[in-house]
């Protein structure tokens, strides 16, 4: 097992260790007794007063299919974003983009009046929306699997306008059952950092 392990590049066993927490914090989800901690320290709420969730519920999937949607995004191009940024840049990249993501997310539900207070957040899905903006940006020719179609990968430059379009109207049509500006936030995120910010920001990041 360690041989193999160690045989892997970086990249996939980067992808491999953020994969592999997720579904370590997701069977811990499927644990009853656990529920409680579970909603107190890996679910974000902006009142509770406890900032470092706004991290830890980057990783938090109590459903199976909102795992699964992510981590097979994450493990369709993920790799393509760590090639493109490099170890470091990428784990700062994903981790941000998620948290920003929440934020965005927490403010644009009270702008909006979308469920009159401020819903608690978690998921990785704002991550995975900046992953796939940047590879559609650095790799438009690449292919990708999503979960409404495991068996059929379709072209990046595709996948992600449509996936926008169904955010927007999932605003427009206040659907619930997804969190649309999570994901349109990420997209913005990546599309804006992949494109502007990529140099001045992380030079400045690896300067301090």
């Amino acid at each position: 097992m360690t041989k193999r392990w160690n045989s892997l590049n970086d990249s996939t066993k980067t992808i491999a260790v953020l994969i592999g927490i997720n579904t370590i914090i997701f069977g811990m989800w499927q644990i009853l007794p656990l529920r409680v901690v579970m909603n107190k320290y890996f679910v974000h709420n902006p009142l509770s007063g406890r900032s470092f969730t706004l991290l830890t519920s980057v990783f938090s999937h109590e459903a199976f299919w909102h795992y699964s949607f992510n981590m097979l995004a994450l493990y369709s191009f993920g790799d393509l974003v760590y090639r493109a940024f490099g170890r470091e840049q990428f784990l700062a990249f994903y981790l941000s983009s998620g948290m920003f993501a929440s934020c965005i997310s927490h403010i644009a539900s009270l702008s909006f009046k979308r469920y009159g207070a401020i819903m608690p957040s978690l998921g990785a899905s704002g991550a995975i929306f900046a992953c796939m903006a940047t590879c559609a940006i650095t790799y438009p020719d690449a292919s990708v699997y999503l979960i409404f179609m495991p068996f059929f990968p379709i072209k990046i430059s595709y996948a992600l306008p449509a996936l926008i379009a169904f955010d927007l109207f999932g605003i427009i049509s206040k659907m619930t059952i997804f969190d649309h500006f999570a994901h349109l936030a990420g997209t913005m995120f990546g599309l804006i950092y992949t494109k502007f910010g990529q140099e001045p920001y992380w030079k400045a990041v690896r300067q301090i």
